[in-house]
């Protein structure tokens, strides 16, 4: 666990990331909800990315291959090398890599009658 200050001084604890798969060349992290994969003029307030926190964690930078929200979790993909992210990136703009969403519902769902 890391500790680290904000900039209120208040004490923030923080899990390191987990990795779900390395190499070589790539890193697939579990990205938790609420985590913002880079630095984004969206939300200027956050403080915590994905992105930096994965280069501290290993002690190497990291390069993004794809994206996902700020409110989805999920495998997120990184290149070690600035070469692979880019041949990977095409991947996934070419739509050749699979992605599969499971969304988990906590209410029930009635049936709306139709008129």
């Amino acid at each position: 666990m890391e500790i680290r200050y904000n900039l209120r001084m208040k004490i923030t604890e923080y899990k390191p990331l987990e990795i779900l798969y390395q190499d070589e060349y790539l890193i697939a992290i579990n990205k938790p909800s609420g985590l913002l994969v880079h630095k984004s003029p969206i939300d200027k307030h956050e403080t915590r990315f994905a992105l930096q926190e994965l280069r501290d964690q290993i002690g190497q930078y990291v390069y993004p291959v794809h994206r996902l929200d700020k409110p989805t979790s999920g495998v997120l993909l990184f290149a070690l090398d600035r070469e692979i992210a880019k041949s990977m990136s095409q991947y996934f703009r070419n739509n050749l890599v699979h992605k599969e969403y499971t969304a988990i519902v906590s209410v029930v769902i009635q049936k709306v009658k139709q008129r």
